[in-house]
């Protein structure tokens, strides 16, 4: 399977895991300019709106795909926050999470990380 084919099944998964979890799809994909969020969810629990990166790793070979979300790409979803919330006028509280999927996507190890402005 190309990799962008598993990148999309990894979203598909991570968004399962939201659901089921409790957490509603407000958005996929969503796009300002050059930036991206893979995940908009509500957070029903907090009522709190969720930007979520999701990150792939075949293996962890190379560190968990959390560790693939850097600074850069934190101030990137940022960007596409800000501007989803004043284009929708939103006024609930609001955090990034990251959901890196990993191993054979049929069963894949999920890890939940929220609140990722610790980056």
């Amino acid at each position: 399977m190309p990799n962008f084919s598993k990148g999309i099944q990894a979203e598909k998964t991570a968004l399962t895991f939201l659901l089921n979890k409790g957490y509603s799809l407000l958005e996929k994909n969503l796009r300002t300019a050059n930036s991206e969020v893979d995940l908009v969810v509500l957070d029903e629990q907090f009522d709190e709106i969720v930007f979520v990166e999701v990150k792939y790793r075949e293996t962890r070979s190379y560190g968990d795909g959390s560790q693939a979300v850097d600074q850069r790409k934190l101030n990137s979803m940022i960007k596409v926050a800000n501007s989803y919330l004043r284009k929708k006028q939103f006024k609930k509280s609001y955090r990034f999470d990251i959901i890196s999927v990993s191993g054979n996507l049929e069963r894949p190890e999920i890890r939940h990380f929220e609140n990722i402005t610790w980056l």
